[in-house]
């Protein structure tokens, strides 16, 4: 999909250039909300929408948006990865760690990707 890996892209820009970041992140939000309106029931656009969420420190959202991509039945691995990440920063750490420990046991789909996350500073 299109608008998948164009969102992608913005997000590798950004990480790239700090300059970018406020812009390309806002962009692939704008994008992915758009694609989730008309693609209802994709997992795999709430699963990039939760990364781009989680990234910018929009977590309560984050959680939202990927706990549907699980009960949508998603099975990648990063749908359960991002929601550990958000859940960390909303959430109790068990939580957290539930959603980490199922992750464990998926594979990651190649159109999407991991929310930022630094183990140190938790």
């Amino acid at each position: 999909m299109q608008t998948i890996s164009t969102s992608r892209q913005l997000v590798k820009e950004a990480w790239a250039s700090a300059e970018k970041w406020q812009g390309n992140y806002a962009a692939a939000e704008k994008l992915l909300r758009e694609a989730a309106a008309v693609e209802k029931g994709s997992a795999l656009v709430l699963t990039c929408l939760g990364a781009v969420l989680s990234d910018q420190g929009k977590y309560k959202e984050a959680v939202d948006v990927l706990s549907e991509a699980a009960r949508l039945g998603s099975k990648d691995r990063n749908t359960y990865f991002n929601l550990g990440v958000a859940l960390l920063n909303t959430a109790t750490h068990d939580e957290a760690m539930v959603a980490f420990s199922e992750a464990k046991q998926l594979k990651a789909d190649g159109a999407s990707w991991e929310a930022y996350f630094d183990p140190q500073a938790q």
